[in-house]
């Protein structure tokens, strides 16, 4: 008997340890509703515009997005959230809402600049994607968005919602199909930024406001780390070969969705010794890119450190960073016919319109030269019409035409074929008139292969020092190649800064021939032995890559390798061993 009233006192504890647990968990996860503002039925509303008004579920436009930043104040809690609610105040005939949702946590408490959409989705996570039919859409009634995915807010930092949707076309609504609640968030910050286009997904920067639509933002309570986490691997919006100052945003994925997590970013010269970024302290990392990095995140629990993946970003060769999207249409008149540096080889003269606007020459012949540091020279250049031209060099060799030290105006208007002049008595055109030009090259231009371009657009608009990569729709752009060369005279003194590098050394089958050149410099390569005997030349053109030499045929031993261009000459020494 006491056996069994012992089981069945188990049995008792058993369930109500079962039924405490049970109501814990549904305690823990329960989901909490945030109103922001703090009403409901909202009604700290402000009036708005027809297309703030719309926001963020409109489809007038065939793409239409949002975006909203909410500060940790606001949402008053950390966890999951689950879910959005909008509160729709006015119906007309309302359309369909092929949506996507993307959340993300941000530094930025309001946008400081209007950006693209591109901009504020990288690194951000796809919370819902789906279509919110048109009958959901009932006046003085919320409008509810349960997440395909919940996002973890871990942090005290902002979070931000971007909406997209895509009814595509011209839209799938008139311009009064649905207007949603606002209010006037703070009138000192823009939290609000929204973008419209028909026909394809917007491009361009957005529109910033001090209102936000009236919300109901779901959360629960999410776990707290405990143990070694996982920090994951890292993605990037961007590819992994980037030019000079340009922007990704590296983030992490399968890393521990739980709180009490810090994060800590990481980069490094070399993908072994990794130093700390400061205040890159959250999942998503924003980084402008100056030399090649390789970066890694360290994410702790309670003093345990795990790190995530490394990702190695390149700074791509400046070569290939030039803007190239450029527009133009040179078949009314306002062509470049003729460019030359006089006292040079380059002397490109009567090519007229090109076919696409634009024109890359090789550097051969007339469409290349050699410019000296410090030297002063004269541009000649002519158009077949009445134009607006200037002209860039890329003396530092960043891959950026840098608006002020490296550009200068031809002219704002140039003769053409209505412009007439008297000469000996008689009446002709003008449009062959040439500009010359004065320009001289900085003293500290980067040594080697650079960028010179020419841009010509209809005279009377604007092209200046802010041009270089402006879309135009009239004139045409030339693009050369010139080689920027020590002063005149001191060519020859400078074979110790001949920058060549051979390895591996001591060697067995081929070495590797790196140079600081950036293209199109013929170099020769000759071996010899310890004797001065002749084994081996190769003469190629370095094109920015790395040469390879094959060595297996020669004997073990000690051989000078004799690297000689146009200019210069330096020698080194390596090693063959079998």
């Amino acid at each position: 008997m006491a056996v069994l009233n012992l089981v069945i006192m188990y049995e008792k504890i058993k369930f109500v340890l079962t039924c405490t647990f049970i109501l814990f968990i549904q305690f823990f996860f329960a989901q909490v509703t945030i109103t922001i503002p703090n009403e409901n039925p909202p009604t700290n509303t402000v009036s708005v515009s027809s297309v703030e008004g719309r926001k963020p579920l409109g489809s007038y436009f065939g793409y239409e997005r949002a975006a909203f930043i909410y500060r940790h104040a606001e949402l008053g809690m950390y966890g999951q959230i689950t879910g959005i609610a909008f509160y729709c105040d006015s119906v007309n005939n309302p359309g369909n809402v092929p949506l996507n949702i993307y959340v993300r946590e941000t530094s930025d408490s309001a946008f400081t600049a209007t950006t693209t959409v591109a901009n504020e989705e990288a690194g951000a996570t796809l919370v819902y994607t789906g279509t919110i039919q048109a009958t959901l859409f009932a006046k003085n009634q919320w409008v509810s968005i349960n997440f395909n995915t919940p996002f973890i807010h871990a942090t005290s930092k902002p979070v931000e919602f971007i909406f997209e949707t895509n009814a595509s076309g011209s839209g799938s609504e008139g311009v009064s199909g649905k207007f949603f609640s606002h209010y006037n968030a703070n009138p000192n910050y823009y939290t609000t930024q929204y973008w419209d286009q028909d026909n394809t997904p917007p491009t361009n920067n957005g529109i910033v406001a001090n209102c936000k639509p009236n919300a109901q933002i779901t959360m629960a309570a999410a776990p707290t780390c405990s143990g070694m986490p996982n920090a994951g691997t890292i993605v990037s919006s961007a590819s992994d070969s980037l030019c000079l100052n340009e922007s990704f945003v590296l983030s992490l994925q399968g890393s521990t969705p739980a709180l009490g997590l810090t994060y800590q970013w990481q980069g490094s010269a070399d993908g072994v010794t990794f130093t700390n970024i400061p205040q890159a302290d959250s999942t998503t990392l924003l980084q402008s890119l100056q030399n090649t990095t390789w970066y890694r995140c360290a994410v702790t629990c309670s003093g345990q450190t795990a790190y995530s993946t490394i990702k190695q970003v390149v700074l791509r060769y400046f070569m290939k960073c030039y803007c190239n999207n450029l527009g133009g249409d040179c078949s009314n008149g306002t062509a470049i016919d003729s460019v030359a540096i006089e006292g040079t080889t380059l002397a490109n003269g009567l090519t007229g319109c090109s076919n696409n606007n634009y024109t890359l020459y090789p550097t051969s012949g007339n469409t290349t030269t050699s410019l000296d540091q410090g030297s002063t020279y004269i541009l000649d250049t002519r158009f077949n019409g009445n134009v607006a031209a200037s002209f860039w060099i890329d003396y530092n060799q960043d891959g950026i035409l840098e608006s002020l030290t490296e550009w200068t105006q031809i002219c704002t208007q140039s003769p053409s074929i209505y412009d007439t002049v008297t000469v000996g008595g008689v009446l002709i055109s003008r449009v062959d008139s040439v500009f010359k030009t004065s320009f001289t090259v900085p003293s500290n231009a980067q040594i080697g292969y650079t960028l010179f371009r020419v841009r010509s657009r209809a005279g009377g608009n604007t092209n200046d020092s802010s041009s270089v990569c402006a879309f135009f729709g009239t004139g045409e752009t030339e693009d050369y190649y010139v080689y920027i060369n020590y002063p005149l005279g001191i060519q020859q003194l400078k074979n110790s800064e001949f920058p060549v590098s051979i390895y591996p050394n001591p060697v067995t089958n081929q070495i590797t021939l790196e140079a600081n050149f950036t293209q199109a410099e013929n170099i020769t390569t000759s071996i010899y032995t310890i004797n001065g005997g002749l084994v081996s030349q190769v003469e190629r053109k370095y094109v920015g890559e790395p040469l390879t030499i094959d060595v297996s045929a020669l004997d073990t031993g000690i051989y000078f390798v004799k690297i000689s261009t146009k200019e210069y000459i330096t020698t080194k020494k390596i090693i063959i061993s079998k």
